[in-house]
Parts: C-alpha cells; sequence; structure tokens
C-alpha cells in the first residue's frame, strides 16, 4: 500500500471513529433529557421565548425528570401541535391533559398530579337572559364557548356543540363578553392565571360565575404516546415519580406557592 494509500485509509478511519463517538455521544445526551410540551396556561405554564420557565406543571415536570434522573426540557406548543408531537413520538410527554376517552386510545395516561375547580361562566345583564343551570342538560340548552382541541366531558358536555373559535381563555371570555355565546366553562385556576399574568385581560366586572355541582373536578395528567419504544415503562416511571413527590411533601409545597388564593366561591353571584 503506498503512503498516499495509507494516509487516506487513516483518516478515514479517524472520520469515521469520530462520527460515531459524536452519535453515541448525542444518543447519550438525548436519554438524558425527558422532554415534553405544554401551551401556556398559567398559573400551570408559564412560557418565557418559548422555553419552559415557571408554573406549578412546570416546575412539578422538573421533580419528575430529577427523580427519572433525567434532564426536564419542556417546550411551548399550540395545544393541537403538542398532541400530534407527542403521538408521532418527536416528544415525550404532553403536560396538563384531561381525561378523555377518545385520546386513551392515542395516549398512555399518568396518575394525576391536580384536581381543578369547574367553573361556569356568564354575563350578569341582560337579567334573565341565562338562568342558573341545574343539570348538564340545562346548561347545554343555552350557546357555550370553549376553546378549540379542549375537552368537556367533565362537565358533560358535547364539545362539538360548543363555540371552540377561542385559542385562549382570554380569547373565549371576549367571545362571551361581546355575546358570542350565553355561558363559558374553565376551571377557577386558569381564570385567576389570566388575570394575574394577562396585562390586557379583559374586564370581568358584567361577569359572573358559579361552581356547577354536576361536574366532574377535572384532574391533570402527563400523556406519552402509545407508540413510544419505552412508553409503559416511562408511565410506570412516571407514576412512581409522582407518586414520591406527593410523599415527601414536595407537590404540597408546590401548591401552596401557586394556588394559596384559590377560593372556589370566588365570583359567585
Amino acid at each position: 500500500m503506498g503512503t498516499n494509500m495509507k494516509m487516506l485509509w487513516c483518516r478515514s478511519l479517524v472520520v469515521t471513529f469520530l462520527a460515531l463517538f459524536l452519535n453515541g455521544a448525542s444518543q447519550s445526551q438525548t436519554l438524558t433529557e425527558l422532554t415534553g410540551c405544554a401551551s401556556q396556561t398559567p398559573p400551570f405554564v408559564l412560557m418565557k421565548a418559548g422555553v419552559g420557565s415557571t408554573g406549578y406543571s412546570v416546575d412539578y415536570f422538573r421533580g419528575v425528570a430529577k427523580s427519572l434522573g433525567r434532564t426536564a426540557v419542556i417546550r411551548e406548543l399550540p395545544w393541537a401541535r403538542c398532541l400530534r408531537d407527542v403521538a408521532a413520538g418527536s416528544v415525550d410527554i404532553a403536560v396538563d391533559a384531561y381525561e378523555d376517552a377518545e385520546r386513551r386510545t392515542k395516549f398512555l395516561y399518568s396518575v394525576p398530579y391536580y384536581t381543578l375547580t369547574p367553573q361556569v361562566f356568564f354575563r350578569s345583564k341582560p337579567v334573565g337572559k341565562f338562568q342558573l343551570a341545574k343539570s348538564a342538560a340545562e346548561l347545554a340548552a343555552h350557546s357555550g364557548c370553549g376553546i378549540h382541541e379542549y375537552t368537556y366531558e367533565h362537565y358533560g358536555l358535547d364539545a362539538k356543540r360548543l363555540d371552540r373559535g377561542a385559542k385562549s381563555d382570554k380569547q373565549m371570555i371576549k367571545m362571551l363578553l361581546a355575546g358570542r355565546c350565553d355561558y363559558a366553562v374553565e376551571e377557577l385556576e386558569y381564570i385567576i392565571g389570566g388575570r394575574k399574568s394577562a396585562k390586557d385581560w379583559p374586564d370581568e366586572s358584567l361577569l359572573q360565575s358559579f361552581r356547577p355541582d354536576w361536574a366532574k373536578a377535572p384532574q391533570l395528567h402527563y400523556l406519552i404516546g402509545r407508540t413510544h419504544p419505552d412508553g409503559q415503562k416511562l408511565q410506570s416511571a412516571i407514576n412512581l415519580a409522582i407518586e414520591g413527590m406527593e410523599k415527601s411533601g414536595e407537590a404540597n409545597v408546590l401548591r401552596a406557592a401557586y394556588f394559596s388564593d384559590v377560593n372556589p366561591n370566588q365570583n359567585m353571584p
């Protein structure tokens, strides 16, 4: 073998070795991360420049990842896009998902890590336009507003019959104030979070709300795509991590920090 051929052969070996080394390092780095996605939903998720910064669910997610010996990496995405990416396996976890029978066909659910407070909002004027509903059937007799891709099974409502043109709570409240619907349904924690974080949150002085007795208080879960190669193992590990955070008191510390001022009777008519 000539000198030039030897040099080319050696260079080829070096390049191949470096490629294998870098690929292995990349895979090792990826395996140390627990990736998640969520939409902007204060006080659960508050994002800055597209990177998860703070919020109850962000901090809880970091605690879970730490328990698994991994680093939490969470991205802000529209909820529909987040679900698609998790279903496709490009992201490990969808953060803050509600119970939904259809979703269970595509996703594995974690045990819950927060229970929310159902609420129905309506305009106080004109008087008599909206009667305080005593059942889901009575509520469904009126026109309702919701948010795109959200589920409302826990209210006993068919999401398809709601005007879900809004992409955020702020837009939904504006739709209600504009008279596009008779009522809007959302958990109290999200509305309080919007009031605190949005600079241009709409004036709610003409609105009232009540807690529907028939509604099931929704719980927050992590979702894992059923096609995830380690989906069931990851589900079991996350469930154990949540159990550990609850038993240690770490979860209670987070709840006290973010929800000490949540009053289920707030805004009662």
